[in-house]
């Protein structure tokens, strides 16, 4: 599956999350005209106990496999899948490791091709909603670098502010995928690449790059968005090697 293939699919989610519905109606969401006949809009975001709207990476990962399988007929994909290495990941970030008195892990999605009468491994993706821990988006980045086959980081926001994708704590998104790719890097074979993928909701907009092994002895770099190092998804700029995708632009 070409890289070109999983940004598409991501152009389409994004488009699809930007008019999906909500279980409580807001009188003040603004409907989008022309858009409500282009996709099939059963699915909705739920609500949580208390009235909060419930946004999470179940609708992302149903929205990706929805999209696949209308562009891929010659591929398969599993879910939940099992690694084929063992791991051990403890509670805190440092605690990640391979072990062979671990177990295996879950991927959440993998795509498959036919080959003769046998299923071949060709990509794995990780899916996460929200600016979650270090320890959380740590323990994906280390699987999809390990695993033999290349990888897809697919993040949802529900919208950005001036610090969310970086700052000077250190706690935004790309921040922690710069830790975890320093701490886990060295796991990352010159034949494989991470696509990275982050998509923010009320923003209408999403950015995309890729990551080699050449990438480590420029984290710097690949994980800042403009040269202040700090930003929203709305400010990411060229130069910063990160490929930015808005509806409508």
């Amino acid at each position: 599956m070409k890289e070109t293939d999983i940004i598409f699919i991501c152009t389409k989610i994004l488009e699809r999350l930007s008019i999906i519905d909500y279980e409580k109606i807001d009188d003040n969401r603004m409907v989008v005209e022309g858009k409500t006949s282009i996709y099939n809009k059963q699915l909705i975001f739920p609500v949580k106990n208390g009235g909060v709207d419930r946004l999470s990476e179940q609708e992302l990962r149903q929205l990706f496999i929805e999209e696949f399988k209308d562009l891929h007929k010659d591929l398969y994909y599993s879910i939940e899948t099992p690694t084929k290495t063992q791991y051990k990941f403890g509670k805190k970030f440092n605690d990640i490791s391979v072990s062979e008195e671990g177990r295996s892990a879950s991927l959440d999605m993998c795509i498959y091709r036919k080959v003769e009468n046998a299923f071949k491994r060709e990509l794995n993706i990780e899916f996460k909603y929200d600016n979650v821990s270090l320890y959380k988006i740590g323990k994906d980045i280390f699987k999809l670098m390990h695993e033999d086959q290349n990888g897809a980081f697919i993040l949802l926001l529900k919208n950005t502010d001036s610090g969310t994708l970086c700052n000077k704590e250190k706690t935004g998104v790309l921040d922690k995928l710069h830790e975890s790719f320093k701490k886990f890097g060295s796991y990352l074979k010159v034949s494989k690449s991470l696509e990275l993928v982050i998509i923010s909701l009320e923003d209408d907009t999403l950015i995309y790059r890729k990551a080699f092994q050449d990438d480590l002895n420029n984290l710097e770099n690949v994980f800042a968005i403009n040269s202040d190092g700090y930003g929203n998804i709305k400010t990411v700029s060229e130069e910063s090697g990160w490929t930015k995708y808005k509806i409508n632009q």
